[in-house]
C-alpha cells in the first residue's frame, strides 16, 4: 500500500487547488486520484470545444437524473467532467461568484467563517484579473479572468432593452453590486480555456511529492476504528485491479456534489438503517448525506432568423466558419476563441426580495436545450432560477462502485419554482420583444407564439425545461443533526475526513457554481495546513 500524507480524491475545481496548496511544502507526500483521463484533447483547451464535451463520453460522466415528476416524468441530463479539471475542464467558463449575500447566509446558518468578507480573500487569491483590480478582484493568481475575445452585437441589444425595461447596465457582475446587466467574464487566457487543471496542477505536475493518479475509481474510504486511513480504489487503467492508498493525516473527498456523497455512503457514512439494507456497515450515522441536493433550473426563450449577425451554422457561413478555425491557429483569436456566454443580467422578480432571484442570459445563437448543435441562425433569452426551493437527493442502489449514483434533484415539486419560471420567461419575452432586437427580428420557436397563458407556459417549462449543471449541495456545511462537514469541512462524526467541494454548500449560490469551488478549494487547504484564515476584506 502506498502511503501519503494527503489523499485527494477528484481532480476537479476544488481538488486541483488543493494538490498545489497542499503539495508546496515539500516535506508533504499528496496523492490526487482522478477517475478520469489526462486532459489532452484538444476540444478541452479551444474555448467553442466546449460544444461537444457536453456529451462526450470519454471525458463527461453522462449522468442522468431519475425521472422527475415535476418535469414530465423526464430524466434531465447531468453532465459532469471525468478529466484532469473536472468540470472546468468542460463548462461554460464562466467566472461568477454570486452574490455577498449567499455568503452571509451561510456564515449566519451556523458557520463561522463563510461570510462574505471572510471568503473574499480567497477569491482573490486564486484570482488574476486583466481588466480589473481592487478591491473586488486580484491580481497575480494562478487562475486567469478575463473579458472573451470578442462579444456578439446581440449584447448591446440586450443592453438597450435592458435599460428600457429599467434595469441598470453595470460594469461588473462580482463587484460591489450584482444586479443588473453586465458582460460576462470567462476562464480563459490566450484564447484557451484556463481550467483548473491549466492553472493550478500543471504548474506543479513535477514536484517530486505530488503523485498525480489517472484512471483511478474510488470504491471506499478505509477506517481504523472512526479514523480515516486511506482509499480502496479500482485501478481502471489497469485492468480494474484493486489497491489500497494510505493516509497518515487526512483524506480529502474533493469529488463533487454527486461522487462525494456517494463514497461517503459507501463507506459507511451516511443514515444507518438506508446503509444497512444495503448491506454496508455504518460508521457513522449521518442522515444528511446526500441530502439537500439543489441545482439551478433552467428554460428558454428562442428565436430563429434570417438574419446572419448571430451565430449560426449555414451554408453561407461555412467560409466565414473555415476562416475563423484558420484565424484561430493563427492568433488564438476569432469565434473559436469564444464560450458564446456573453451577457445577461441578475434581476429581482418582486422588489421586495433582499437580492435578485432571476438571471436572464442572452443565447446569440440557434441552440436549445434539446439540440446544442441546431443549423441555422437564431437567438433567445436563457431564464435560470437561482435559488429554487425544491430540493432533493443523490443516494445510490447497491454498494457497486461503477454504478451511478441515483440523482433526484425533485425540479419543480414547489409551486414557487413554478411560478417564478413562467414569470422569468414572460420578463425574457418582453426583452426579446422590444425594439432593439428589430435587426434580427424573427419568429419565436420557443415556447411559440401559441403558448401564451400561464398554463401553457407551465407545461412548456414542466416539458422543455433542464439544468444549468451547478448542483451543489449533498454534504450540507453546519451544524445539526442534518449537516454532513462542520464549518472546517471536517465530516461529522469521524477523524482525518474532510469534504472540499460544492457538495458542502449549505444553499446554492446566486450565480455559476465553478468559481465558489475554487475558493472552497483554497480555503480548505488553509483548514487542513492549520493556516490562519486570511485577514478579511470589507469592501
Amino acid at each position: 500500500m502506498d502511503d501519503f500524507d494527503y489523499v485527494i480524491v477528484g481532480a476537479g475545481s476544488a481538488g486541483c487547488v488543493l494538490a498545489n496548496r497542499l503539495s508546496a511544502d515539500p516535506n508533504t507526500r499528496v496523492c490526487l486520484l482522478e477517475a478520469g483521463p489526462p486532459d489532452t484533447s484538444p476540444l478541452i483547451h479551444v474555448p467553442l470545444g466546449m460544444l461537444p464535451l457536453m456529451t462526450h463520453p470519454l471525458l463527461n460522466w453522462c449522468f442522468n437524473t431519475v425521472p422527475q415528476p415535476g418535469t414530465a416524468d423526464r430524466p434531465i441530463y447531468a453532465p459532469r467532467g471525468k478529466t484532469l479539471g473536472g468540470t472546468s475542464s468542460i463548462n461554460g467558463m464562466v467566472y461568477m461568484r454570486g452574490h455577498r449575500g449567499d455568503y452571509d447566509e451561510w456564515a449566519a446558518a451556523g458557520n463561522p467563517g463563510w461570510s462574505y468578507r471572510e471568503v473574499l480573500p480567497y477569491f482573490l487569491r486564486s484570482e488574476h484579473n486583466e481588466k480589473f483590480g481592487a478591491p473586488y478582484h486580484g491580481k497575480g493568481g494562478p487562475l486567469n479572468v478575463c473579458d472573451v475575445e470578442s462579444y456578439s452585437p446581440l449584447m448591446d441589444m440586450m443592453f438597450a432593452a435592458a435599460r428600457r425595461m429599467g434595469y441598470p447596465v453595470i460594469d461588473d457582475f462580482n463587484g460591489a453590486d450584482q444586479e443588473g446587466f453586465s458582460r460576462r467574464q470567462a476562464t480563459m487566457k490566450n484564447g484557451r480555456r484556463h481550467s483548473t487543471s491549466v492553472a493550478f496542477l500543471r504548474p506543479v505536475m513535477q514536484r517530486p511529492n505530488l503523485a498525480v493518479q489517472n484512471g483511478v475509481l474510488v470504491d471506499k474510504i478505509v477506517f481504523e476504528g472512526r479514523r480515516a486511513a486511506g482509499i480502496d480504489v479500482i485501478d481502471m487503467a489497469a485492468g480494474n485491479g484493486r489497491r489500497k492508498i494510505g493516509a497518515r493525516r487526512e483524506v480529502i473527498l474533493a469529488g463533487g456534489t454527486y461522487a462525494s456523497p456517494a463514497i461517503l455512503l459507501r463507506s459507511g457514512i451516511g443514515e444507518a438503517a438506508e446503509l444497512a439494507r444495503l448491506g454496508i456497515a455504518s460508521v457513522a450515522d449521518l442522515p444528511g448525506v446526500g441530502r439537500n441536493l439543489q441545482d439551478h433550473l433552467i428554460t428558454q426563450v428562442s428565436h430563429v432568423t434570417e438574419s446572419t449577425v448571430p451565430y449560426g451554422l449555414t451554408l453561407a457561413k461555412l467560409p466565414w466558419l473555415a476562416w475563423q478555425g484558420v484565424k484561430y491557429l493563427a492568433t488564438r483569436e476569432g469565434v473559436f476563441a469564444n464560450n458564446i456566454l456573453h451577457a445577461g443580467g441578475f434581476i429581482r422578480s418582486r422588489p421586495d426580495l433582499d437580492r435578485p432571484d432571476l438571471q436572464l442570459i442572452l443565447l446569440p445563437a440557434n441552440r436549445t436545450l434539446e439540440n446544442p448543435n441546431a443549423k441555422g441562425h437564431g437567438y433567445g433569452i436563457i431564464v435560470l432560477l437561482m435559488r429554487p426551493q425544491s430540493h432533493g437527493r443523490v443516494s445510490i442502489a447497491s454498494s457497486d462502485p461503477l454504478a451511478p449514483p441515483r440523482i433526484d434533484p425533485q425540479f419543480l415539486k414547489e409551486r414557487a419554482d413554478v411560478d417564478l419560471v413562467v414569470h422569468g420567461m414572460k420578463l425574457a419575452r418582453q426583452m426579446l420583444a422590444d425594439q432593439a432586437f428589430d435587426p434580427v427580428r424573427g419568429p419565436e420557436i420557443l415556447p411559440g407564439e401559441g403558448v401564451r397563458d400561464d398554463a401553457a407556459l407551465e407545461a412548456y417549462a414542466r416539458n422543455r425545461c433542464a439544468t444549468a449543471f451547478h448542483p451543489v449541495g449533498t454534504c450540507r456545511m453546519g451544524p445539526g443533526d442534518d449537516a454532513v462537514v462542520d464549518a472546517q469541512l471536517r465530516v461529522h462524526g469521524v477523524e482525518g475526513l474532510r469534504v472540499a467541494d460544492a457538495s458542502i454548500m449549505p444553499r446554492v449560490i446566486g450565480g455559476n457554481t465553478n468559481a465558489p469551488a475554487i475558493m472552497i478549494g483554497e480555503k480548505a487547504a488553509d483548514m487542513v495546513l492549520g493556516r490562519p484564515a486570511l485577514a478579511p476584506i470589507e469592501a
